[in-house]
């Protein structure tokens, strides 16, 4: 017996596409060709465009004018920018704590330093509790997946910086962490080359 057909065929469109746009399931450059899409997933092609659109307006998929879908490839330039993008919402978040830092601790105490430094990135930025800090960090985020995990391979194995960053948080040195990050960035930002998913 078939599953039958969600009652929200658009919104299932739209987690499916983020879901595998999330699996590394699409590779930067690649065609989106939205019938075949919408048969994997088991809906029409209606939804499954709808949602295409609405994720070509968030940046994490792209529309070529008269050539359709695409999922984005990002070259050197285009990373650094949107790693400047994720650096200026961490300072946002970090100002965001004004009654104290007792959630930002246990938010990353709670963060597992094999994870990496974006699952610290990601905790910090929901510490803020800023509803549109956290979305646009979360847009900026989809975009960098594919990135993400080829930068996971260049961390540290030992989690030594996430370390690192979770002992000046539990100090509550915000300056301190600023300055950890901001180290991270540059880091990071000088391996921009050997990231590009173009």
């Amino acid at each position: 017996m078939q599953d039958p057909a969600p009652r929200d065929p658009y919104n299932a469109a739209l987690g499916a596409v983020r879901r595998f746009a999330g699996s590394g399931r699409f590779v930067p450059g690649e065609a989106i060709v939205v019938t075949e899409l919408a048969a994997e997933v088991g809906l029409s092609p209606t939804p499954v465009r709808e949602a295409l659109a609405c994720l070509a307006g968030e940046g994490l998929i792209e529309r070529r004018r008269g050539r359709g879908y695409f999922y984005p490839s990002l070259n050197a330039a285009e990373i650094i920018d949107l790693f400047e993008l994720q650096l200026a919402y961490l300072h946002a978040a970090l100002s965001l704590y004004p009654r104290g830092l007792g959630s930002l601790r246990k938010a990353a105490m709670a963060v597992d330093p094999l994870d990496g430094v974006q699952a610290l990135f990601d905790a910090i930025i929901t510490q803020s509790a800023n509803a549109a800090l956290c979305l646009a960090h979360q847009r900026v985020s989809d975009r960098l997946m594919v990135v993400l995990r080829r930068e996971r391979a260049h961390e540290d194995g030992d989690g030594a910086t996430v370390r690192a960053m979770v002992a000046v948080i539990v100090e509550g040195d915000v300056p301190g962490l600023l300055a950890l990050i901001e180290t991270h960035h540059e880091r990071r930002c000088r391996r921009a080359p050997a990231l590009d998913v173009g």
